[in-house]
């Protein structure tokens, strides 16, 4: 049902995609724009992954378990487990750079002697992209973070060039835990920021 605050909570336009935005200083008090403040820094930074089309999609899916026993018909309350939680960020990329290279081949490498990038087949843990994000506003101004840790394109790298067209490539960002203590937590977190 409409309320009248509706509106102001629908969220606006493609929003961006961030690398390494340091979200550990933020808190409850952290306003729209002083987060504002730190997404143009990092713009100077060079840390957006810059032209995507089609948006963008944030996903969260448990692995859900049902707990069986004699007797038991249908699911009961406290017979459901979330096991774990499949953390995605997708979004289509339209600017063809190292870095977006770099992020959507995780083990790229570039070549000493020529200066091409290269692909190693060996997954280290400095592949990971520490913490990736999509940066949104909502209508009524506050804005909005979404935040993976530990990320890698799980996808691989395709690029579709077309004539009269761009050339574009699909990336599936997963979050991944750091640590095994971590377990009861999905790799993602979502920040509000209020005007």
């Amino acid at each position: 049902m409409l309320r009248p605050d509706s509106f102001g909570n629908m969220q606006l336009n493609a929003g961006a995609f961030f690398e390494d935005i340091d979200t550990t200083s933020l808190g409850l008090s952290t306003t729209a724009a002083q987060f504002a403040t730190i997404l143009e820094q990092a713009l100077v930074d060079n840390k957006q992954l810059g032209a995507t089309i089609g948006g963008g999609t944030f996903a969260v899916t448990p692995e859900v378990r049902q707990i069986e026993a004699d007797g038991m018909r249908y699911p009961v309350i406290g017979s459901t487990v979330f096991d774990s939680y499949d953390v995605l960020l997708t979004t289509t990329i339209k600017e063809f750079t190292r870095d977006n290279i770099k992020r959507c081949m995780p083990t790229a490498e570039v070549e000493p002697a020529t200066g091409a990038i290269v692909f190693a087949s060996a997954l280290v843990p400095e592949h990971y992209i520490p913490s990736l994000g999509w940066a949104g506003q909502l209508l009524d101004g506050r804005l909005l973070y979404v935040e993976l840790q530990n990320v890698l394109n799980t996808t691989g790298m395709t690029l579709t060039f077309t004539d009269k067209g761009e050339g574009t490539i699909d990336v599936e960002f997963r979050g991944h835990q750091a640590r095994l203590d971590l377990m009861q937590y999905a790799p993602c977190k979502v920040f509000f920021f209020d005007l």
